[in-house]
């Protein structure tokens, strides 16, 4: 190490990851990476192989690239954007910040690699971008992190973000765009708080996240000063055919309108960056059955991206 810069502490921040380029080769090993880690789909390879590669890598790519096409930003996918964002605003309240991506590149490994072999931190914060702890998203971070040091001669002291669905900064900035977003669009009768969805039987196994999930929500509604009548918990993305977290997004959207909720503001607290999941399946797949059922008005809030509030909670994750 004598060779090298001795840094204190380096932070690196964690996505999920997505497609490259705007191609369907590209989306296809966005695919097959994120859907071959058994943390993510827990079924034998026997049963879930020919599943994948012989049905969805060759019908779904293509469907993905109509919808990718739809939401590209900056020549580039909205979450690699935003994370670069983040990660570039971050360092300029003075910390040394790398990005990487679970199932995408720059990949956890090639960034680990690249920050031993040019800064050797004595400190590493690892921040998986996920507010809400799941054995989905968060544990795969981890068993990358774990990968990388099993063979390694020299381990920094290493802070392992698992949560921050209970962060004050981040409820605060929840709290924020959502009243910007009234301040500037009148406040809908409704607001839906729209999180990823999960299997029943992952959170039957111990996974936190639909406790997070629901923590996040009180805080938020409890700082907003709501009743129970004026916002409702949601879940979207369903894939497969097990039993999935409920109420189902779509359906409780369509439902709403035909009950007489015109008027609906929409968030999606599990995502800190816009994705394909918040600014295609939630801001025009889901308002279209929102108006269809005979709503007038649904108002999709972004997520906080690189907004400074954002970057205010990151920061205090990193101390």
């Amino acid at each position: 190490m004598d060779n090298k810069t001795l840094t204190k502490h380096v932070i690196l921040l964690v996505n999920l990851g997505s497609p490259n380029s705007l191609s369907t080769s590209s989306i296809r090993k966005f695919l097959s990476a994120f859907l071959s880690d058994k943390r993510v789909v827990n079924l034998p390879k026997i049963l879930w192989y020919p599943i994948l590669y012989g049905i969805i890598l060759t019908f779904r790519a293509k469907r993905l690239l109509k919808q990718y096409t739809k939401i590209w930003l900056f020549n580039n996918s909205p979450l690699i954007h935003y994370t670069d964002m983040q990660a570039t605003k971050l360092a300029k309240t003075g910390h040394i910040v790398k990005y990487a991506f679970s199932y995408a590149n720059p990949s956890i490994n090639d960034v680990l690699s690249e920050i031993h072999n040019t800064l050797v931190p004595d400190k590493l914060t690892i921040v998986p971008m996920y507010p809400q702890f799941s054995s989905t998203t968060t544990l795969p971070v981890f068993d990358s992190i774990s990968e990388f040091y099993k063979d390694k001669y020299y381990i920094p002291e290493i802070k392992f973000v698992s949560d921050f669905a209970a962060n004050s900064l981040y409820i605060n900035a929840l709290c924020n765009t959502i009243r910007e977003s009234w301040q500037n669009n009148g406040k809908s009768q409704k607001l839906v708080f729209s999180y990823h969805g999960l299997p029943l039987d992952i959170i039957k196994r111990g996974d936190a996240y639909f406790k997070h999930c629901e923590l996040t929500t009180k805080l938020v509604v409890t700082q907003l000063g709501l009743t129970e009548n004026e916002y409702i918990m949601v879940f979207q993305s369903r894939f497969g055919a097990q039993k999935w977290l409920s109420p189902a997004t779509n359906i409780t959207l369509a439902a709403l309108a035909r009950d007489g909720v015109i008027s609906v503001d929409i968030i999606c607290p599990g995502f800190v960056s816009d994705c394909l999941e918040t600014l295609e399946e939630i801001a025009i797949l889901n308002k279209e059955v929102f108006l269809n059922a005979g709503g007038v008005s649904y108002n999709y809030i972004p997520c906080l991206n690189d907004n400074d509030d954002f970057i205010n909670v990151l920061n205090s994750l990193c101390d």
